[in-house]
């Protein structure tokens, strides 16, 4: 069996469980962690936007970190709620297409087509999954996460290589979407 969120578990959570067992010292609520997170991840999409890559580079990866820090501070505080766990998915949505869409801005010549790709693939992984769940099953596999997604781009955006990056992630997304979608229905078979 695959791990599932690979790039979470080994890049992300050796880092968030400090930060989220810092934070459990504090009071800090983990739905104020989700805030943080979101905007400061919409503050690394501005900067990308007005091509300040490597900067929004690295806000948009401490902004991961916060959004992983969240969900270790809800259980570490034992703060799990169906409110945070909701809001934590709407306002990833909403930061996974400010960021590429800050890209798409910065050179709509250059990225447009390839962004347009890129947050289409992105969305159509997240609301598979968000839609088998609603009809009563899961299907968190495939290649092309959430976690992966972003780690493409702020390694692609470092190393100067934004078209391919956002190429990686359109090719993931679909692959994960088809993939997500044909679990899904067989999960879903099986229940019916």
């Amino acid at each position: 069996m695959a791990i599932q969120y690979p790039v979470t578990r080994f890049v992300y959570r050796p880092l968030s469980t400090r930060i989220a067992s810092v934070l459990a010292r504090t009071g800090i609520s983990p739905i104020t962690v989700t805030w943080f997170s979101t905007a400061t991840a919409l503050g690394g999409a501005v900067l990308l936007g007005g091509r300040f890559y490597i900067a929004g580079a690295l806000v948009t990866f401490v902004a991961e970190l916060a959004d992983c820090a969240d969900g270790d501070l809800a259980r570490a505080t034992g703060r799990s709620s169906a409110v945070g766990a909701f809001m934590d998915s709407v306002l990833d949505r909403w930061t996974d297409a400010a960021l590429i869409v800050g890209l798409m801005y910065s050179d709509m010549s250059a990225y447009g087509v390839i962004g347009a790709l890129a947050l289409t693939a992105s969305l159509l992984t997240s609301y598979t999954r968000a839609r088998a769940q609603g009809l009563g099953t899961d299907c968190p596999e495939g290649i092309g996460g959430r976690d992966v997604r972003i780690l493409i781009l702020v390694v692609s955006i470092l190393a100067g290589a934004i078209w391919w990056g956002l190429l990686l992630v359109a090719i993931a997304g679909f692959i994960t979407s088809v993939q997500r979608g044909f679990l899904a229905a067989k999960r879903l078979a099986a229940l019916d």
